[in-house]
């Protein structure tokens, strides 16, 4: 498939071809108003149209592309100066978001930058700070909001059909991702906490907003924790997970309690089971990252912020996971939240 069939829709430079630029790309392609016109990358073999060697704990067939008619950059700084694009899409190691989203922003670049936001609460201020001064739309890509069975249980939570939520757990966990050389260095990409258990750290903020205390423990030998999350009068909601010995396979799943009703997501599927005892399977449909980036396009197009997944959302969740890391250095302490 050519990426370049479109020449009126609104143009994205893509730095960074890794596993996640390739998940974006192969979703871009299946957007009829989206057409990514530059890239930027280092590697040659996925120039030469192979994407499935990005590597990735998703099982994802990437396919293949013709980069031919793709404008083709080997530094960031090239791409985000383009006049022709409209945005730039990050995915690249995590110390590397400040920068580039800060650039792009400052050419006057819409900007979709991969989770986590950056690696420090002052950095994720900084490119929130550049969206705003320069006009333009910054998301985040917690792809959670738009998952469909994570969709559902926002709907679960927030319709209140069988009462208020009494408790809720996230849990997430796979392998130390040794297929990657920045994701192991806690330097590039803060760790499992910050990397991967940001998402259900997201997770908690967007459906019950921001806990008044936390407190975390070392789970397992690598890197990975449990955790509680204090809500004054609210759920009592649990985070777990991590990374653990490599091979471990990915495993992602969630279970909240309302008064008369459970969800549960697990690798069965999404369930919902009433005070009655009947346990009936939810069926959804639709890629999380397809609908996360039609929504973005369609706020650039609209020139309104992502009410779906705020900046100051992402940045809060960033803020979360630091302070979890740091309860766990403590042996659990609970430590305040701060807004």
């Amino acid at each position: 498939m050519s990426l370049s069939k479109y020449n009126t829709f609104v143009k994205i430079g893509m730095v960074g071809l890794g596993f996640m630029g390739a998940v974006h790309l192969s979703a871009y392609s299946k957007i009829s108003d989206a057409q990514v016109a530059a890239v930027c990358t280092e590697s040659e073999r996925v120039l030469s149209n192979d994407l499935n060697s990005a590597g990735g704990n998703l099982n994802r067939d990437l396919g293949k592309f013709d980069f031919s008619g793709v404008k083709q950059y080997r530094h960031w700084r090239e791409l985000v100066l383009d006049p022709e694009l409209e945005i730039v899409d990050i995915c690249l190691p995590t110390d590397l978001h400040a920068a580039v989203s800060i650039a792009a922003l400052a050419a006057g670049k819409h900007v979709l930058c991969e989770k986590p936001m950056a690696l420090t609460s002052a950095d994720c201020d900084r490119m929130t700070a550049a969206a705003q001064d320069n006009n333009r739309i910054l998301m985040i890509a917690q792809v959670l909001r738009f998952w469909p069975e994570y969709v559902a249980l926002h709907d679960f939570v927030e319709g209140r059909e069988f009462g208020a939520v009494r408790s809720a757990t996230f849990t997430r966990q796979c392998g130390l991702p040794d297929w990657s050389k920045w994701l192991p260095v806690p330097a590039r990409s803060g760790g499992a906490v910050i990397d991967l258990l940001v998402h259900d750290i997201d997770q908690a903020i967007s459906l019950f907003g921001m806990p008044q205390r936390v407190a975390a423990k070392q789970l397992g030998e690598v890197d990975a924790l449990t955790a509680t999350l204090l809500y004054a009068n609210g759920p009592e909601v649990r985070v777990q997970g991590g990374w653990f010995q490599p091979g471990a396979p990915l495993h992602m799943s969630f279970q909240a309690r309302a008064e008369r009703a459970e969800m549960e997501f697990t690798a069965d599927g999404l369930m919902l089971s009433d005070q009655g005892g009947e346990r009936k399977k939810i069926e959804v449909s639709g890629d999380g990252y397809e609908a996360e980036i039609s929504y973005f396009i369609g706020c650039v197009r609209d020139g309104r912020p992502p009410q779906r997944c705020t900046p100051r959302d992402s940045a809060r969740a960033v803020r979360l996971a630091l302070l979890l890391k740091q309860s766990r250095e403590m042996g659990g302490e609970q430590l305040k939240c701060s807004d």
